[in-house]
C-alpha cells in the first residue's frame, strides 16, 4: 500500500491552516496548497463542499510526462514527485497538463512551484506541515485503502493518473455549517490561479502560425517547382523561432527544452522545429532538391507534433477535430498558393463546417461570435474568388486568405480548455442551479 493525503470535507472548515503552514514551512512565494470550494456562495440546496487539494502525486504523473526539460522526479523512498526549479524555463507545461491545478507559477522567479510533499520529514517519519496544522482533522497523511478515491465528487478531476488521495467523508452527511465571515464578499473565492487568456498565449499563437506558414511555403515550392524568396522565408523562420521564446519564465534556460524527447510532446515539438528550419534554410540557400522533399516531409511531421502539443494535454476532446490545427490548415494553405482547387474545395468545406458548428453550439459573447464570423467570411470570400477567378495570386485575396487562418489559430486558443478542477467545479455547479430552477 501507498501512503497519500485523507480528506474529510465534513470537516473541512476553510481555515487555510493547512496552507498557511505549507507557506510558512518551505518559504513559499507562491500558494501550492489551496481550499477549492464548490458553492462557495453558499447557495441553498445546493451543499457547499471544501477541498484542501495540492500536487496529488500521481502514480501516472503528467506534470513529469510532459515537462520538456526533466525538471520533475519521483522520490524513491516516499513516492513524491519533485520539482528541480534549477531546471524549470516556466514554459507552464505541467500546469496545462495537471487537472487538479497543483503546479504555480512563481511571477517572482519566472519558474513553476508546486508541493514536495515535505518528503524530508517523511523520511523522518513526520508528518507534512500541511496535515499536522488541520486543526479539525480533516486533512490527513497516511495509508490509502480506497482505490478509486478520485470518483467521490462528480467535479473531481479524473484522468486515470490515480492520484495519492482518498476521501473518507460520507456523502449523505451533511458537511459542518462553520462558514468563514467573508464566505458571502463579493470576489473571487478560487485560488491564485494565473489564468490562460489571448495574451498570454500570443507568442504560441504567432509561433504555430508562422511555423505554419514557413511548412506550406515549402511544400508549395515543391509542387511548384520553384524555390521560395530567401529573406520571406528566412524571416518568418526568424520571426517564429524568437517568438517562441517570449512564453518561457526563463529564456536563457531554453537548452534545456529538448532533455525529455521520450515522454513530453513539446519537448520533440521543440526539436523538430530545430531540425526543419536547419534542413528547409540548407534547401533554400543551395537550391537542393533532395532537401525540399526532406524539409516538406520533416515540416508536415513537425506541424503533427505541434497538434499533439495541445491533444495530449486536452482530454476533453475540444481540439482533437479543431478547424484551426496547423496540419489541416497547412494543407488548406498549400492547396491555395498552389492553386489546387478540389484538394482545396475538400479541406475548406471540412474547416467551414467545423467553424459553423462551433457558432450554434458554443455560448458565445459578442467578441466570440465576431471573430467565429469574420473567419467564416475570410474563408468563403477568398475561396469564391479562387475557383470562379483562379485569383490565388493577388495579394488582397492572399491577405483576407490568411488572416482568416490566424483568426482560425486564435480560436483554436480559445477553445483550448485543458481538463481543470476550477472549470470542472464552474460546470457541475451551473448545472445544479439550472436543476434548481427548473425544479
Amino acid at each position: 500500500m501507498r501512503k497519500g493525503f485523507i480528506f474529510n470535507h465534513n470537516k473541512c472548515v476553510n481555515c487555510n491552516a493547512c496552507s498557511a503552514a505549507c507557506i510558512l514551512e518551505n518559504g513559499w512565494t507562491v500558494h501550492p496548497r489551496n481550499i477549492f470550494t464548490y458553492n462557495s456562495q453558499a447557495e441553498g440546496l445546493i451543499p457547499l463542499i471544501n477541498l484542501s487539494l495540492a500536487c496529488n502525486h500521481c502514480e501516472s504523473a503528467v506534470c513529469m510526462n510532459g515537462c520538456p526539460t526533466s525538471a520533475y522526479s519521483r522520490e524513491t523512498v516516499t513516492g513524491a514527485i519533485i520539482l528541480d526549479e534549477l531546471k524549470c524555463i516556466g514554459c507552464r507545461y505541467c500546469q496545462w497538463n495537471c487537472p487538479y491545478d497543483a503546479p504555480r507559477f512563481d511571477s517572482q522567479n519566472k519558474t513553476v512551484a508546486k508541493c514536495h510533499l515535505c518528503y524530508s520529514e517523511l523520511i523522518e517519519n513526520r508528518q507534512p506541515a500541511c496535515s499536522s496544522a488541520c486543526p479539525t482533522g480533516a486533512l490527513k497523511f497516511g495509508q490509502l485503502t480506497e482505490p478509486d478515491s478520485d470518483k467521490v465528487f462528480s467535479w473531481f478531476p479524473d484522468k486515470k493518473l490515480n492520484p495519492a488521495i482518498e476521501f473518507t467523508a460520507n456523502q449523505n452527511h451533511t458537511p459542518l455549517k462553520i462558514i468563514p465571515e467573508n464566505i458571502y464578499e463579493e470576489k473571487d473565492t478560487k485560488p491564485d490561479k494565473e489564468g490562460r487568456n489571448i495574451t498570454t498565449d500570443l507568442s504560441l499563437i504567432i509561433f504555430t502560425f508562422l511555423a505554419t506558414i514557413s511548412v506550406a511555403t515549402i511544400i508549395s515550392s515543391l509542387i511548384k517547382g520553384v524555390f521560395p524568396g530567401k529573406i520571406f522565408f528566412f524571416l518568418i523562420l526568424l520571426i517564429a523561432g524568437f517568438a517562441s521564446f517570449f512564453h518561457l519564465g526563463k529564456k536563457l534556460r531554453s537548452w534545456r527544452s529538448v532533455r525529455n524527447l521520450r515522454n513530453s510532446p513539446l519537448s520533440r515539438e521543440i526539436a523538430a522545429f530545430i531540425v526543419f528550419a536547419l534542413v528547409a534554410s540548407v534547401s533554400v540557400i543551395f537550391h537542393i532538391p533532395g532537401l525540399i522533399i526532406a524539409s516538406s516531409v520533416i515540416g508536415l511531421i513537425l506541424l503533427l507534433l505541434i497538434d499533439s502539443v495541445y491533444i495530449y494535454t486536452d482530454r476533453s476532446k475540444s481540439v482533437i477535430l479543431h478547424s484551426g490545427q496547423t496540419f489541416i490548415s497547412a494543407l488548406l494553405i498549400v492547396s491555395f498558393i498552389s492553386g489546387i482547387i478540389l484538394p482545396f474545395i475538400f479541406v475548406a468545406l471540412i474547416k467551414l463546417v467545423s467553424s459553423v458548428h462551433s457558432l450554434y453550439v458554443k455560448k458565445l459573447n459578442s467578441t466570440n461570435f465576431g471573430i467565429r464570423f469574420l473567419r467564416i467570411a475570410f474563408l468563403i470570400v477568398p475561396g469564391i474568388s479562387l475557383i470562379l477567378h483562379n485569383s490565388n495570386t493577388d495579394r488582397p485575396v492572399i491577405f483576407i486568405f490568411l488572416m482568416g487562418e490566424l483568426l482560425d489559430r486564435i480560436l483554436f486558443y480559445i477553445d483550448f480548455n485543458p481538463l481543470n478542477i476550477n472549470t470542472l467545479i464552474d460546470k457541475k455547479l451551473n448545472i445544479e442551479r439550472d436543476e434548481k430552477k427548473r425544479g
